[in-house]
């Protein structure tokens, strides 16, 4: 569609058709609802089980939604996770969020997966191995996204590092030795 011709947002959400399973245009199996969200089955899921958590107001992607519903969305997302791990009797849950075309999100109503998942299912949902970085690289991320972060969040929040232990007057410490850490590995 060419960029002149871009829909509104409500022509969105009249052709969105997770606004109308909301709505109740449109059935669907729902595992849970309140004001702020409903949780239904997955007609094409990954797994059986898989439930598509979605926010009753339409936002296309997570920078939309207000903070409370996403606060709000977690606690059920955590809620519907530990659901299944009992009911199911599965061995864990992968919980996502593809937010953005690129990211691999093919509608545009911001929404969270809870897959039920067993070891061996096939299911190519995995965690990401990446080859390491450069630390030179990471420094330059680092320093672009935390100020980033903060600006966004609307505070600045210290960087936190590791607390250093505490050296009292007169003792000094020695950083111990790759033989020294080695040497306690293998006690262990």
């Amino acid at each position: 569609m060419p960029q002149d011709e871009q829909l509104s947002p409500e022509q969105v959400k009249q052709q969105c058709i997770f606004c109308h399973i909301i709505a109740g245009d449109v059935a669907a199996k729902k595992v849970f609802e309140d004001d702020k969200v409903v949780a239904v089955l997955d007609i094409n899921p990954a797994t059986p089980g898989h439930v598509l958590l979605l926010t009753k107001e339409h936002y296309a992607i997570m920078p939309q939604v207000p903070d409370d519903v996403i606060g709000h969305i977690g606690q059920v997302s955590k809620a519907c996770s530990h659901a299944m791990l009992k009911a199911m009797k599965i061995d864990g849950t992968t919980i996502f969020v593809a937010n953005g075309m690129a990211a691999g999100q093919r509608a545009q109503h911001f929404m969270v997966h809870i897959i039920p998942r067993n070891e061996g299912d096939g299911v190519g949902v995995n965690a990401f191995e990446g080859s390491v970085l450069p630390a030179a690289t990471m420094t330059k991320l680092s320093q672009a996204l935390a100020p980033a972060v903060k600006k966004i969040l609307n505070f600045e929040a210290p960087v936190t590092t590791s607390p250093q232990p505490k050296v009292e007057k007169n003792e000094t410490r020695d950083k111990p030795s790759l033989d020294d850490i080695a040497a306690l590995l293998q006690k262990k």
